[in-house]
């Protein structure tokens, strides 16, 4: 009867989608907070000293309940996401569901405390389409403020999603619901001492989906053993975060802040015990929260563009970090590497413990074009050692860092054509269009010399796009030294006849390898196939065997005379 009630509402949902919740503080909640009977200053002044920025849903208070609970909120700088009874998926069978609706926002709408509205916790398939109609009135009656939905992880069974997948489920969720935020639960930290093997999967789906629909994604983690789940170490709570944060998610929530006092006569304790005072996780949870809070100034404002694992196991439908990627590790720890760019294209790298009960020594060498690295703390007097383009540290269990990285790279440029030979090298960082370097490397421009590093193999530099007419130049000329390699040098061109290379255009020439400077002349004319040639590329070899564990090389100047 339900399904027959909103099958006409459902036909009518717009194609457009709500607009993304783009919070001004990183947001930091819970789960099952304080109850009704604990509405008091002082309790929400305990939430509010352990570095949450909004509290998070509850139930069971009434309209005035909820009023009174945004205005102690708004005393102690605190905001609520309240949740009311009048709100219910099933509320648009009704003809008059929009004034409901209504009635609702206006009872809250202009107070400071408030953070959004709770609409439904883990919803199935079916109820996709009335929840997509709510939360996008909502958004149109009050655009300021939240319509919260949390969806179910992984390891929720076919039935419970509603969907044949998990992936299905989020892409018909994003679609149909058009949500402003992507939340949702994953509980790993098991009893048995183990962790779900899906964890990471399900971070992944969520990142991925969250990218794919431009929604900020939101995880809710684990701070109250039951069931089947073990009371978490501090290890074990910075890990829930920190790879939270490098798979760029956008929201932290714990579940939960409340203890009920069934869960403690069983020695189930959460964030505070079941008459609101510190357990044993506030501080933990008071400390990560200032770390989120922190970090997030900046992790708001950047997109996630990848998420790498290493070590001997990757998890089950992650990413291995590739050999091409802006950063490698001296060796092969459990690491999870979230990279992330802002809005000016600046790029950071979070480098996180995958390990939540031993800490991890981490040699991080970033790619030549990496110029610059800077941490990004999450406390005070933390910090790495950074030593050009490596970086090494200590990471505490299941701890991370987010790094900003400066970056420039010049792509090159085709050489521009010269009529003359007439290389100088005395301009700073300018190769003059020399390139082709084989066995040869660094190569650096500096007071009128260019200076390489030389392997054992037959060194050579070429400059190509010449245009040098015919008879131009009886000789070329080369001031250079070499600390070493064999006594005998070479010189080959190219013409516009023969563009390429060869052995029947080239001169050999002595040399004296001894570190010493040296002029060397290279009598071209004398060959016949430079005679009357256009010629459009030259090759210099400075020595036909470089030194057996490599060497130095000079170069003044080459010129055509």
């Amino acid at each position: 009867m339900i399904k027959a009630a909103i099958l006409p509402l459902m036909l009518a949902v717009p194609a457009l989608a709500q607009q993304a919740w783009t919070p001004e503080e990183f947001p930091v909640g819970y789960w099952f907070g304080p109850p009704a009977s604990e509405n008091r200053l002082e309790t929400w002044q305990t939430v509010k000293d352990c570095g949450f920025t909004f509290a998070g849903p509850r139930g069971g208070y009434s309209v005035e309940q909820n009023k009174t609970q945004l205005d102690l909120c708004a005393q102690v700088g605190l905001k609520a996401l309240v949740v009311d009874p009048r709100i219910d998926w099933l509320m648009t069978s009704s003809a008059k569901w929009k004034d409901a609706l209504a009635a609702v926002v206006a009872d809250y709408r202009d107070h400071p405390a408030l953070y959004g509205y709770y609409i439904v916790d883990e919803p199935n398939y079916q109820q996709f389409e009335a929840l997509g109609l709510i939360s996008r009135e909502l958004e149109a009656l009050d655009p300021a403020h939240l319509p919260y939905i949390n969806l179910l992880p992984t390891y929720a069974s076919v039935d419970q999603l509603g969907t044949p997948t998990y992936a299905d489920h989020l892409d018909r969720f994003l679609s149909i619901t058009q949500p402003r935020v992507l939340s949702y639960d994953h509980y790993c930290l098991l009893k048995n001492g183990k962790d779900r093997l899906d964890y990471f999967e399900n971070l992944r789906l969520i990142r991925d989906a969250g990218l794919r629909y431009g929604v900020p994604p939101w995880n809710i983690i684990l701070s109250l053993p039951h069931l089947g789940y073990r009371d978490p170490t501090a290890g074990e709570m910075r890990w829930q975060v920190y790879t939270s944060l490098a798979y760029g998610m956008k929201g932290i929530m714990w579940f939960t802040y409340w203890t009920d006092p069934s869960w403690q006569k069983s020695g189930e304790v959460a964030i505070v015990d079941s008459e609101g005072k510190p357990a044993r996780l506030y501080p933990v949870v008071r400390a990560l929260n200032f770390e989120i809070q922190r970090l997030g100034q900046v992790l708001l404002g950047l997109t996630s563009t990848g998420v790498y694992h290493t070590g001997e196991q990757i998890p089950a439908g992650c990413t291995r970090l590739g050999t091409d990627a802006i950063v490698r590790f001296a060796e092969d720890v459990p690491l999870v590497v979230g990279l992330f760019e802002d809005a000016e294209g600046a790029q950071y790298a979070m480098i996180t413990n995958s390990n939540h009960d031993e800490p991890v020594d981490v040699v991080a060498r970033f790619k030549p074009h990496v110029t610059g690295i800077a941490l990004v703390p999450a406390l005070d007097g933390q910090n790495v050692d950074v030593d050009g383009n490596t970086v090494r540290m200590t990471l505490e269990p299941g701890g991370g860092r987010l790094l900003k990285l400066e970056t420039e790279f010049r792509y090159p440029e085709p050489p521009a054509l010269v009529d003359r030979i007439a290389f100088q090298f005395d301009q700073g960082g300018e190769l003059e269009g020399w390139g082709g370097f084989g066995s040869l490397s660094s190569p650096v421009v500096r007071d009128g010399i260019l200076s390489l590093d030389m392997g054992r193999s037959d060194p050579l530099m070429c400059r190509r796009f010449l245009d040098i007419a015919p008879d131009l130049y009886r000789a070329i000329k080369v001031r250079m030294r070499l600390s070493g390699g064999a006594p005998t040098a070479q010189f080959f061109w190219a013409t516009d006849l023969e563009p390429g290379y060869a052995d029947d255009k080239y001169l050999n020439f002595a040399i004296q390898p001894d570190w010493e400077w040296h002029e060397y002349t290279i009598p071209v004319a004398e060959h016949p196939k430079w005679k009357g040639q256009r010629i459009t590329a030259i090759r210099l070899d400075p020595t036909v065997a470089g030194p057996e564990d490599g060497g130095k090389l000079e170069i003044d100047w080459i010129i055509g005379e």
